[in-house]
């Protein structure tokens, strides 16, 4: 009897041993992709996800982080497939890739976090939560956490350092934003761009022969090629703040024990604080690479700041609020994040 025991005990552990893992595929707007590589420290936080969830869950789950940019996962059609569940059951978005979600319009306010450690408030506060619940809702996906991505901002120009607020003045620039438009009631340029990441990767930068100033995340210089036209790069950081959610899909979720959610939440809480750490080395790592590459690379001070946020940030979150309608659910958005 003890042998048959033992025997079936050792049929048990060979089956557990022997079991596969749950395979969860995630799309990826970062990363190696047709264009090439792009050093990103979003792509690190995602696999520093992918690592974690499979220590936390003792290897039960298998996250595996899709290369960029897939022209068969297409960036703004990832919720939607990940919702599906066929090919993808996971991925990592931008706000503004979730426009159902209108909330997240207030991060586009220039210099809503004061800083990096105000921001790092952010994934666990009141509003994450709110904001949470609404893609939950809106989406049918589970969110698992937010990673930040945006918070170096580069201002590269051809010919001169952009420093003053009235720099901007007669320039042709690429300034990202529908929402900056009120920006520019004082300080008028001479023609605004809207050139999408994907256009700038492609040569749109370029392209446009009177461009003169470029306003971006600091990361994604290099692999737009800005260095062979621009001169000169501000580093703004805070000008505006943005965060990639991680979601997943919602009977994927269902599936795990409660043992493995558990170890997927901390893997996520985790990588929530990593993700500052990834920044500021990805930032550190793209000044010197730019300036490599010959650009004369300048970070703001204290009083550029408070003189750009002094001419700007007001404006754009009264042309948000005016243009909403739920302002006054903006309002209390915007009230939270200060009070952090």
């Amino acid at each position: 009897m003890k042998k048959i025991l033992i025997a079936a005990a050792a049929i048990s552990i060979s089956a557990t041993a022997a079991a596969e893992p749950i395979v969860v595929n995630s799309g990826n707007v970062i990363g190696p992709t047709l264009h090439g590589n792009m050093p990103h420290h979003l792509l690190q936080s995602q696999h520093d996800f992918a690592r974690l969830v499979a220590i936390e869950t003792n290897g039960e789950i298998d996250l595996r982080i899709a290369d960029g940019k897939r022209p068969d996962i297409p960036v703004f059609a990832m919720p939607k497939m990940a919702k599906e569940g066929t090919k993808i059951q996971a991925t990592a978005v931008p706000s503004f890739f979730l426009p159902m979600v209108p909330g997240f319009k207030v991060f586009e306010i220039p210099y809503l976090f004061r800083d990096k450690d105000h921001a790092a408030k952010y994934p666990t506060s009141e509003l994450a939560l709110i904001l949470s619940a609404q893609i939950e809702d809106r989406y049918q996906l589970k969110v698992l956490g937010h990673f930040l991505v945006a918070h170096n901002i580069s201002i590269t120009s051809t010919d001169k350092p952009i420093i003053a607020p009235e720099d901007f003045a007669g320039r042709h620039i690429n300034d990202g934003f529908e929402s900056f438009g009120p920006m520019w009631v004082n300080i008028k340029p001479a023609k605004r761009y809207n050139i999408s990441f994907t256009e700038s990767v492609d040569g749109g930068l370029h392209k446009e022969k009177l461009l003169d100033t470029s306003v971006g995340m600091l990361q994604n210089n290099v692999i737009q090629k800005q260095y062979t036209k621009f001169n000169y790069a501000t580093v703004a950081p805070s000008f505006y703040t943005f965060f990639y959610t991680f979601m997943i899909n919602k009977d994927v979720w269902a599936g795990f024990s409660d043992e493995q959610k558990a170890g997927v939440m901390r893997a996520a809480e985790a990588v929530q604080v990593s993700a500052f750490d990834n920044e500021k080395a990805t930032a550190i790592y793209h000044t010197a690479l730019n300036r490599a590459l010959g650009v004369e690379m300048r970070r703001q001070t204290a009083d550029e700041r408070a003189a750009w946020q002094k001419e700007f940030s007001n404006k754009v979150r009264d042309g948000i609020l005016e243009n909403s309608d739920i302002a006054d659910e903006l309002r209390d958005y915007i009230t939270i994040i200060q009070g952090l």
